[in-house]
């Protein structure tokens, strides 16, 4: 009798280690390259344990074909991929938010490397993210987070056919939310570079000896300066609400 408990608990262990991993391992927070891989494993197979008496029960039996347990791994790990990638993707709008901010203010020149990347980024754009990341953690948003990956199962149960059509439908969808809610959030530095540019082509145009760059790019870097202290807030506040409503969505 204990010969066949064993086993099935296992099963169950392990295909919702499978899912929490690959959430863990993509999703925003969790996932930050300044995290080791070690913690984050562990802290996946934490979590597994956890919430394994909550999902046990929706699971299916252990099939006796070694091809489709590996299928339900395989559909494990896509589904936890995707569902975490979805969150990821509208934290691309702070990143696209930074560096419209960085281009418009002259600050695109100071650049670093940026971890959620991966790549070399504009400060700007390293600073906000970093800044997003430290206030998702205040306002408890990923406890949402800890919440949505729960609920997953009821919204995508194991065993069941993957919504290809549906999660391609959500992708695009979330890619161009994404990139509409950096435009928004930096739409106040949108319109500071236009009058900004054409008071420095009008002025180009009525005096033609005046050095017009040499005095404005210290005065664009002074105004870029005072519109993000300014700003600053109400652009966290903005991502945070949209953020906090795909949550909620998820969540459902």
């Amino acid at each position: 009798m204990l010969g066949d408990v064993l086993p099935a608990e296992a099963f169950a262990f392990l295909l919702i280690t499978v899912r929490m991993a690959a959430l863990v391992m993509v999703v925003p927070v969790f996932s930050e390259s300044s995290i080791p891989q070690r913690m984050r494993v562990a802290f996946a197979m934490a979590l597994s344990l956890v919430i394994y008496p909550v999902v046990s029960k929706v699971l299916p039996p252990m099939p006796a074909n070694v091809l489709v347990l590996a299928g339900l791994f395989i559909k494990e790990l896509t589904i936890g991929l995707i569902l975490g990638l979805t969150i990821r993707l509208l934290m691309s709008a702070i990143h696209v938010a930074g560096t419209i901010i960085a281009f418009q203010t002259g600050l695109a020149a100071a650049q670093t490397f940026d971890p959620s990347q991966g790549s070399q980024s504009v400060l700007v754009a390293s600073f906000f993210n970093l800044l997003a990341i430290v206030l998702i953690l205040v306002t408890n948003l990923h406890h949402m987070m800890l919440t949505g990956m729960v609920f997953s199962y009821q919204k995508f149960p194991v065993g069941e056919a993957i919504p290809v059509a549906d999660f391609a439908t959500i992708t695009t969808q979330y890619v161009s939310s994404s990139f509409a809610l950096g435009f928004q959030m930096a739409a106040p530095f949108i319109v500071y570079g236009m009058i900004y540019n054409l008071g420095l082509g009008l002025v180009a145009r009525m005096v033609p000896g005046f050095q017009v760059f040499f005095i404005g790019m210290p005065i664009n870097l002074f105004m870029g300066f005072a519109l993000i202290m300014v700003l600053m807030g109400s652009i966290m506040k903005y991502f945070l609400q949209n953020f906090q409503s795909l949550l909620e969505a998820m969540i459902g």
